[in-house]
């Protein structure tokens, strides 16, 4: 197991750099605005386009993935998001830094879907557990596109900064190409998948057991809910309202700096540890453990408990997200990616939508009543987790 879990590890390191990707303009937007000239507005639209991208290409690339296999398109995705890069750093006017943005965001919309199916496929056992370290890795990276980034751009520029995320890309995509087993024969129809795929016929007519594939796909939506909610809220927070809330209560800018990197840690200790309890009591037990703990987060923050502690247990319960594919890929084995895939969607959309709502409810009504909306949300998420399982383990007979 250790010599095949090392030779996976490109896997895992293509996550680091999503995250990498996706982080890297907020530390170099100043710069950015400074050198081309961007408003608030362009600076926007170059961040959305990344996420559009990677949103958009979920499903067909899902489709992908299980057609043929996490090796033989995740690497090559990677060229494409290191083409992007490339075409970013030349700068060449507006369009091409939109281009260059989308394409980074399309390479690397299936890192972690497409990690998961791999250990899926080679360690089935060990999925879990796996997943949960390419979450901490994922962290880690995220990590990286703070003060790091910051110092790469103050030696060789922003241009510099994303020639280099360019060439990372280039030769981990080599890499990986090069050192990854190759993927076994996908197994067809198994225990929980539906028949024909996922996304055929994906909104059942009815729940009815006797109707398999409805049963399975209600289990999916629910799970899809859980992503919405689950994912959506944790970024939503972790990326935006967690820095704007420190400063609403009168901090000053190293102290948000310092709790926010907390935050992240403490979501790198829970990849670590959903990867633990995945091992040895299942992705559903981690999942649901997780689930728990970012609610306790956002009640205690909700209550006025002082900072930093809210933020550790909620950036420790949403370091656990990643097990939540992982749990998706073993209730849908046979047509894993296109279920990630649809899960991992809605779970981008989640952010999204609970980002834009919270901000207009803050807006109105200041912070404790979203947060406890968020907690409701979240306890609803813990009760759709249970059922969607009971339901799709229900109908496959496991």
């Amino acid at each position: 197991m250790g010599r095949l879990a090392f030779r996976l590890l490109p896997y895992a390191l293509g996550y680091a750099l999503s995250y990498l990707l996706r982080s890297a303009n907020a530390v170099l937007a100043g710069p950015l605005a400074g050198d081309l000239g961007l408003s608030p507005a362009a600076l926007g639209s170059l961040t959305a386009s990344f996420y559009l991208a990677f949103a958009l290409a979920q499903l067909p690339l899902g489709w992908l993935l299980d057609r043929y296999g996490p090796r033989r398109v995740l690497f090559p995705l990677l060229f494409v998001a290191g083409l992007g890069s490339l075409l970013f750093a030349l700068g060449l006017g507006f369009a091409l830094l939109l281009i260059g943005r989308a394409l980074m965001g399309a390479g690397v919309a299936l890192a972690l879907v497409g990690a998961v199916r791999a250990y899926q496929l080679h360690v089935p056992a060990h999925m879990g557990a796996l997943s949960g370290f390419t979450v901490a890795l994922g962290g880690l990276g995220g990590l990286l596109a703070t003060s790091p980034m910051a110092y790469v751009t103050e030696g060789v520029g922003w241009q510099g900064a994303f020639l280099l995320l360019a060439l990372l890309a280039f030769v981990l995509a080599f890499v990986g190409l090069c050192t990854v087993p190759r993927d076994p024969p996908s197994a067809k129809n198994r225990p929980g998948v539906v028949p024909g795929g996922v996304l055929r016929g994906f909104i059942p007519l009815s729940v009815d057991k006797e109707d398999s594939p409805g049963v399975a796909s209600w289990g999916l939506v629910s799970l899809s809910l859980v992503a919405f909610a689950y994912i959506g809220g944790f970024f939503a927070v972790q990326s935006l309202w967690a820095g704007a809330y420190a400063y609403e209560v009168g901090l000053d800018a190293r102290l948000v700096g310092l709790w926010l990197l907390i935050l992240n840690a403490a979501s790198v200790v829970g990849g670590v540890l959903a990867g633990i309890l995945a091992g040895h009591c299942g992705t559903k037990c981690s999942l649901l453990l997780g689930i728990a703990f970012f609610t306790a987060g956002l009640f205690l923050w909700a209550m006025g408990v002082p900072l930093p502690l809210p933020y550790v247990i909620l950036g420790l319960g949403g370091g656990f997200n990643g097990v939540l594919l992982a749990h998706c890929a073993s209730l849908f084995p046979g047509s894993a990616g296109q279920a990630m895939a649809l899960v991992n969607v809605i779970g981008v959309f989640g952010i999204f939508a609970l980002q834009t709502v919270f901000g207009l409810a803050v807006e109105w009504v200041g912070y404790r009543v979203p947060l406890l909306g968020l907690v409701a949300l979240q306890s609803l998420a813990l009760s759709l987790a249970l059922w969607g399982d009971r339901m799709v383990r229900g109908w496959s007979g496991k």
